[in-house]
């Protein structure tokens, strides 16, 4: 049989506060909280709007945004209103679409985290306000804290990153480049001024995705970098996303990004035992700090050792008109198949939006079947394809693919 991919449409930008984006199942809308923290009222809030005014399925993705799905124009359009009077939002809308911000979930509340990462980001925040000029970067383009800790220094991917030095000190990492360590508010100059060449860039390339950007925004201020450390760390080790992770500390994932307005309500309610906050990760998990015992919510993954931990899928076609095909159960079904230390993937097109980067198995949706890709990304070369997702089922479940592919008989 011959596979058809379909050529996904590349927008090249993201939903924002003030930028709805219509997908298949009605109009979604995206809050990013300060520092990716809410309280435990503003969660109860986002789960009554998910409920009144959308389908009640919130997507926690990975820039540890939360997106709510199925809204009408005119209620996606009435949102963001609501979200700056409930403190999720600036209300500017110049302000809100710079702040791709990601800083290390555990600040504050990890001793082994930087103790100025908090500070740290709260100056990069200020100074991103504070610079008109970077109104133009692409939607895409973020920043991050990064203060190292139980949350491994290297971790957050962005374009451009703060990195703790242990000793008080930052540098600043872009693409493949990284600056000697610095004091914050010089370590903020610089990041502020590595955004202001890439605006200056002709067609510039995001540099989490092109390294070699990152020497060419470092020549182009005149500063000396060198080559970035930590850039091979994927993935933080699966018993940090879900279960007890620290002293107090408690992690509860959601299985693929996909929550319902019951699972944050219940949530913020087991918040209200702890510190009241909320801290969203870019690994699809909610911790939780200060709780007397371990927190338990309904279909939520709170044990490091589910393989659930190790799978990664987008809406597929229930929600976006792209996709060529089922993802969500059908990752399900395969996570009891994955191997020790394996990742899957499965992507609703060539995009690989739910995980840019690669997995050991990525099973790509066309428009007759499924495309297995190893070790590669949702667009990488295909070594099998099968014609319904039953197959697929059946290719993981009845032999293990790294065994049929070690026997030469993919």
């Amino acid at each position: 049989m011959t596979q058809r991919f379909t050529p996904p449409e590349v927008k090249g930008w993201c939903p924002g506060l003030f930028a709805p984006m219509q997908a298949k199942d009605g109009w979604l809308v995206r809050v990013r909280p300060a520092f990716g923290r809410i309280t435990a009222a503003q969660a109860i809030f986002l789960a009554q709007i998910a409920e009144r005014e959308g389908n009640g399925l919130i997507c926690l993705t990975n820039r540890a945004s939360l997106q709510l799905r199925g809204f009408s124009h005119a209620n996606a359009l009435h949102f963001p209103e609501l979200a700056v009077l409930a403190g999720l939002g600036m209300a500017n809308p110049e302000y809100e679409k710079r702040l791709a911000l990601l800083v290390s979930p555990l600040a504050g509340c990890d001793p082994s985290c930087a103790p100025d990462t908090l500070e740290c980001a709260t100056a990069l925040r200020a100074a991103l306000c504070d610079a008109n000029s970077l109104s133009t970067l692409p939607d895409k383009f973020g920043f991050a804290v990064d203060g190292g800790g139980l949350f491994t220094v290297g971790l957050l991917k962005a374009d451009i990153t703060l990195q703790t030095n242990g000793v008080g000190l930052w540098s600043v990492v872009c693409g493949n480049q990284k600056s000697k360590p610095a004091s914050v508010q010089v370590a903020v100059e610089l990041a502020v001024k590595l955004a202001q060449a890439f605006v200056a860039l002709p067609k510039g390339k995001r540099p989490v995705r092109y390294p070699q950007t990152g020497q060419m925004l470092f020549q182009a201020i005149n500063q000396l970098g060198c080559p970035a450390e930590n850039m091979g760390i994927a993935a933080p080790d699966p018993a940090m996303l879900a279960g007890k992770i620290g002293p107090a500390l408690y992690a509860l994932n959601a299985p693929l990004g996909i929550l319902t307005s019951a699972m944050l309500r219940s949530c913020a309610n087991h918040a209200r035992n702890g510190d009241g906050i909320l801290r969203l990760t870019p690994w699809h998990s909610i911790i939780l700090h200060g709780m007397p015992c371990t927190p338990h919510v309904a279909d939520m993954v709170d044990t490091g050792t589910n393989p659930i931990l190790r799978v990664s899928a987008c809406m597929g076609n229930a929600g976006c008109a792209q996709a060529e095909g089922a993802t969500q159960a059908l990752a399900k079904k395969l996570a009891h198949s994955l191997g020790a230390g394996k990742s899957l993937h499965v992507s609703g097109c060539s995009k690989g939006c739910a995980h840019p980067a690669k997995a050991s198995w990525t099973v790509v949706a066309a428009q007759n079947g499924y495309g297995l890709i190893c070790n590669g990304t949702a667009s990488g070369p295909v070594m099998r394809f099968f014609p319904d997702d039953r197959a697929v089922e059946d290719y993981f479940i009845g032999t293990k693919p790294q065994e049929r592919i070690m026997n030469g008989r993919v």
